[in-house]
């Protein structure tokens, strides 16, 4: 493709050059350019791609996308205000454009998106329809399976994905899609059929610096994600909780069909009953009464499999693929995933506030003994939220362990200081910087008929220790605490 037609619906300041020279790849990193390839310079959070410009040409890229000149260029290049916005806008066209050919389902929200994007994909595929899902989990559709390096993965990522998905048969994708990937317009040029918000309670402010900044990013999903959505011909439905007052803030006044889920929405439970065996539900909708039986235990997941129906009745999915696809979906990685039933043992991603609390809630009613708790809180992460979990945590649980969890460059135990600040007096706790020995004496703590919540990491297999990842997955841990115990 050439270079000028890449240009093409980019706002470009000035260009110098050929703009007939014909561009093979697209890259934004040096170390990887190829010949013909187009460098995309960003700025980044750790580097400059703007301090790479030499290399890039000894590579063989034939011309650059710059914000600024830092040195005299001898190839095309083009300079724009943005590059990071562009170039969303460039791999779409560089792919064929493949969000306008499939099926797209953006799924955001500070808790619930992989649960729900899982929920979508078994309906689609109870439906008969070919899938693919990009989220915090894995990035797969037919026999391809990908580690997830981000929730999101990069514009570049993203749209080479979407092609190759497109060119396998897949017709719907299901995306997660981060406050991180949106501030940083990874989603400029994919469009989407159907946008939705689970929730927004406080996270990533070490990053977005303040509550109001990441409500901003959130909002931006509808605000421009849909916008640009429907500029390119599609007819996009917001999906929204309307229980959530941020959500239903930033989705007032949009050009968009709306659909809302929860007490007082569109979709919402005309009776419920949730056990630790999974969820039972009849649901009120614009298209009808549907009957839901999930294995998916606590009210957080009734809110998820209202989402799901959400988005499935705007993409026309019928009542009985639905229902059929919700009851089909057994289980989600480190989502609630039960380890043993007697004590019970459970591992959860919750990791902020909000989703300790909601999982935490999920649990009680059916504790018939103790309910046990391990958690930590992040490393490099927001330090704010420390206590908020230590005070949830004593609040909601009967003992708690206080633990690792992914210290990366802090000190754990300094970690586990500011989370003891929130803790109540009284409160029944033990502090142990190693995770393995924590989790073994919670499940030491634990009767036949205790709760342990084992809490942070999910469906995580590696624990960050200063720079480097380190293999532990709390499943086989807490396996092997109950083999040594004696319970399995």
């Amino acid at each position: 493709m050439k270079f000028k037609e890449l240009l093409e619906g980019i706002k470009v300041i000035e260009t110098r050059g050929d703009p007939d020279v014909e561009v093979k790849g697209i890259s934004c990193d040096s170390r990887r350019v190829r010949e013909g390839d187009l460098f995309v310079a960003i700025k980044g959070t750790e580097t400059d791609g703007h301090l790479f410009l030499a290399e890039a040409s000894r590579k063989g890229a034939v011309a650059f996308l710059v914000e600024e000149l830092r040195e005299d260029i001898k190839i095309p290049w083009a300079r724009v205000s943005d590059t990071r916005e562009a170039l969303g806008v460039i791999a779409s066209k560089f792919y064929g454009e493949p969000s306008k050919t499939l099926k797209v389902v953006g799924v955001s929200g500070t808790n619930g998106k992989t649960t729900t994007t899982h929920l979508v994909e078994a309906i689609l595929k109870v439906k008969g329809e070919k899938v693919g899902l990009i989220g915090t989990i894995a990035y797969r559709w037919g026999d391809v399976q990908l580690e997830a390096t981000n929730t999101t993965p990069s514009s570049l990522e993203l749209q080479k994905m979407m092609k190759e998905m497109m060119e396998a048969g897949v017709e719907y994708v299901v995306m997660e899609v981060s406050s991180h990937a949106l501030s940083q317009k990874r989603l400029k040029g994919c469009y989407l059929d159907v946008g939705v918000l689970t929730n927004v309670t406080p996270e990533h402010l070490d990053y977005h610096g303040s509550f109001e900044a990441y409500l901003k990013a959130k909002a931006l999903l509808f605000e421009e994600v849909l916008r640009e959505s429907k500029e390119s011909g599609k007819d996009p439905w917001a999906v929204y909780n309307v229980d959530d007052e941020h959500v239903k803030r930033v989705s007032e006044g949009l050009g968009f069909k709306k659909l809302g889920f929860g007490q007082g929405g569109d979709i919402r439970p005309i009776e419920y009953h949730c056990s630790l065996d999974g969820i039972r539900a009849r649901l009120k909708t614009p298209f009808g009464e549907l009957k839901v039986s999930s294995k998916l235990v606590g009210l957080h997941n009734l809110y998820n499999v209202m989402a799901a129906v959400g988005i499935c009745l705007s993409l026309g999915v019928e009542g009985e693929a639905i229902e059929e696809g919700i009851a089909s979906l057994r289980g989600v990685p480190g989502r609630l995933e039960r380890v043993s039933d007697r004590p019970a043992v459970f591992v959860d991603y919750a990791h902020t506030p909000d989703a300790l609390q909601k999982v935490l809630l999920a649990l009680r009613p059916f504790v018939r003994g103790k309910l046990i708790l391990v958690f930590g809180c992040g490393g490099n992460r927001d330090r704010a939220k420390r206590p908020h979990m230590g005070r949830i945590a004593s609040e909601l649980s009967t003992f708690a362990v206080v633990t690792s969890d992914n210290p990366r460059k802090e000190d754990p135990l300094a970690i586990i200081e500011e989370i003891k600040t929130g803790i109540k007096p009284g409160f029944p706790y033990k502090a142990i910087v190693d995770r393995k020995e924590a989790i073994f004496e919670a499940i030491a703590q634990a009767g036949p008929e205790d709760v342990v919540l084992i809490a942070g990491k999910g469906h995580e297999t590696y624990q960050i220790i200063g720079e480097q990842k380190y293999p532990f997955d709390d499943r086989e841990v807490a396996r092997n605490a109950l083999r040594h115990l004696g319970w399995i």
